[in-house]
């Protein structure tokens, strides 16, 4: 089972203490996102070769023209074999949408450049988005972490060849929940904790972590829409 988008770095935690129940938990891979280029404590994320970490921008730093060039050049030197790049987005808590825009292109076109996937960050700003990857004379391979938006949107984001992601957040709303997967396919389908944040209700813990995993695939199958064990018991996303 794979926790396809979780901050190791970020959750208060020693990581071989959250690898470890994770482990307990039937959890066998981890997807690291960065959020400001190259995620935190980097040289003990590279000590577990379950662990894939990845690069990317958040679309918090849209405006920090100097941090977003510093952390190219990082990323270019760098020897170290990056999984995706990612995650990176559209934000609308977030001002300067064009500036978003133009980071998030950026690393589009990093993306295709380093022949790597793309994880894509969306609160709101759907549309925008979709035309974006749309007009795109080529396209990486792209999942959409922690979806919320509509099944409809996500249908648009599919005939692209994008994968879904779905986090404990997605069980706030069952009806929306049954819509979209209605027509997701089982092998665009992935889950994710997006620890530390989305805790779910259930989870009395502090933190969320990759251990809640297997519990909130459960919760999702007890909606009765159709079995997502063993859309769980999946291979990395590429």
């Amino acid at each position: 089972m794979i926790d396809n988008h979780v901050h190791l770095d970020l959750i208060n935690d020693s990581i071989s203490n959250i690898v470890d129940r994770a482990k307990k938990a039937g959890i066998t891979q981890f997807v690291v996102p960065g959020i400001c280029g190259f995620p935190q404590k980097l040289d003990e994320l590279q000590k577990f070769s379950e662990i894939k970490i990845c690069w990317g921008i958040y679309p918090k730093y849209a405006e920090d023209e100097e941090l977003i060039e510093k952390e190219i050049k990082k990323l270019k030197a760098s020897s170290l074999e990056i999984y995706a790049i990612g995650e990176c987005g559209l934000d609308k808590r977030f001002p300067n949408l064009e500036k978003q825009i133009h980071l998030f292109k950026k690393q589009l076109s990093i993306a295709l450049e380093m022949n790597k996937p793309i994880i894509i960050h969306l609160v709101g700003h759907w549309q925008k988005a979709y035309e974006l990857i749309k007009e795109a004379p080529e396209k990486p391979d792209f999942i959409l972490h922690s979806w919320s938006g509509s099944a409809q949107m996500a249908k648009e984001f599919l005939k692209l060849g994008g994968k879904i992601s779905l986090s404990a957040s997605a069980l706030s709303n069952p009806k929306k929940l049954k819509e979209l997967l209605d027509i997701v396919p089982n092998d665009r389908l992935l889950f994710e904790t997006d620890s530390p944040d989305q805790k779910p209700d259930f989870v009395s813990t502090e933190q969320n972590e990759p251990a809640n995993l297997p519990r909130i695939i459960e919760a999702i199958r007890e909606l009765r829409i159709e079995s997502t064990e063993r859309r769980a018991k999946q291979s990395l996303a590429w």
